[in-house]
């Protein structure tokens, strides 16, 4: 009901937060935080609405309600960005893909939070692509986020706001961006917090949809490497001798995670994986006695290594 009001509200245009909110929920005069966060949770969840870069709300254009389907390719950047319907038509195998054949980009976001539901944003961004077991390509910036870095995440990342204040939003680089990505397989380590990131900044600014394969070097190393105690991203390079010069930074964590990529990509054709079916195969098996992992109450932000 609540979000039928507000595309209604929205339908005769864009609303500052505090007047869409005031509508939607009935609250007289809200607190602009409040309406803030209260606008985020109830509209981020939904391809239909965007936050233009004033901060208000709108509906987007040619997307049906509620579905999240692009019924149209009016955007800047095709609907399917990453592979999706659109492309799937062309790219889908006429036999199994083999896994040296397949190009690969592994991508790292640093961001001012954790979560894209309460408003976060990315800061800096990297995107490395992989073929033939060696990197081809490298693509990396910083990114004005247009909202204030805690800091907490600064301390982590050493990302300042002089740094950023000056950069690229992701409005301007969204065209570059959605090319380096098609036509590869999604890579990040935990990939579903870089994946969810860098496909809300994406429709945010053209209105398109990411959409493709994508692969988790996190589940990928606990099936490839059960014997290690923990699959960090640190750990995962130690073990095999990879150095990351830049850590915590979306350059360095992705020319490491792509170095690793490489070396488990080998292992699995020595296992006897060579195709994508069978690496889904792969990955669908659950290792026994596995320790369920604890979530702790408290996000993590930025270090978004796994250790199970």
């Amino acid at each position: 009901m609540l979000v039928s009001r507000a595309r209604d509200f929205l339908a005769s245009g864009p609303s500052d937060a505090v007047d869409l909110i005031a509508h939607v929920c009935q609250l007289p005069s809200p607190p602009r935080f409040v309406a803030d966060h209260m606008a985020m949770a109830l509209l981020a969840p939904w391809d239909e609405f965007a936050r233009e870069e004033d901060g208000r709300w709108c509906l987007v254009p040619d997307v049906e309600p509620f579905t999240g389907t692009h019924v149209a390719a009016a955007a800047p950047v095709a609907p399917s960005i990453g592979g999706g319907s659109t492309a799937r038509a062309v790219d889908r195998p006429r036999r199994e893909e083999r896994l040296r054949e397949l190009s690969y980009v592994v991508v790292d976001v640093e961001t001012t939070g954790g979560g894209t539901y309460a408003g976060d944003r990315i800061t800096e961004i990297a995107a490395i692509v992989v073929k033939d077991g060696k990197v081809t390509r490298e693509y990396e910036t910083l990114v004005n986020p247009q909202r204030p870095i805690p800091p907490m995440v600064t301390r982590l990342t050493n990302i300042t706001w002089d740094m950023v204040r000056n950069a690229p939003t992701f409005r301007d680089i969204a065209q570059d961006v959605a090319e380096v990505l098609r036509g590869h397989v999604f890579v990040a380590h935990n990939a579903g917090f870089d994946w969810r990131f860098v496909s809300n900044e994406l429709t945010r600014a053209t209105g398109g949809r990411l959409d493709g394969r994508r692969l988790c070097t996190v589940k990928l190393a606990r099936r490839v490497l059960p014997q290690l105690p923990r699959r960090s991203l640190d750990y995962l390079a130690r073990y095999y001798g990879v150095e990351n010069t830049a850590r915590h930074r979306a350059g360095g964590d992705a020319r490491a995670t792509a170095q690793v990529l490489i070396r488990m990509l080998r292992e699995l054709e020595t296992r006897g994986c060579h195709t994508w079916p069978e690496l889904e195969t792969f990955l669908s098996v659950v290792n026994r006695g596995r320790r369920r992992r604890r979530r702790s109450a408290l996000p993590r932000p930025m270090d978004r290594d796994t250790t199970a």
